[in-house]
C-alpha cells in the first residue's frame, strides 16, 4: 500500500498569485493542488511523472495540440 498523497486546495484566483508555489509542490514534493472555482473542484496541478504514469495506467497516449515543426 502506498502512502497517501498530500493534497492542497486553492481557488484559481489565489493560485494566479502563487502559481510557482503550486508548480514547485508538484515538481519537488509530488504534492497535488486542486483548483477550485466558485467552490467546485475543477482541475488539478500534478507532477509530470504522475501525469505520465496516469496516462500509461489508463492506456492513453499524449498528442501535442500544436506540435512545432
Amino acid at each position: 500500500m502506498t502512502a497517501p498523497k498530500i493534497e492542497h486546495e486553492e481557488r484559481i484566483a489565489d493560485v494566479r498569485n502563487s502559481f510557482a508555489d503550486a508548480v514547485g509542490r508538484a515538481r519537488y514534493s509530488d504534492e497535488t493542488t486542486v483548483l477550485t472555482s466558485r467552490g467546485k473542484r475543477v482541475a488539478v496541478i500534478v507532477s509530470l511523472d504522475f501525469y505520465e504514469r496516469a496516462l500509461t495506467a489508463l492506456g492513453e497516449e499524449r498528442v501535442l495540440a500544436n506540435p512545432k515543426t
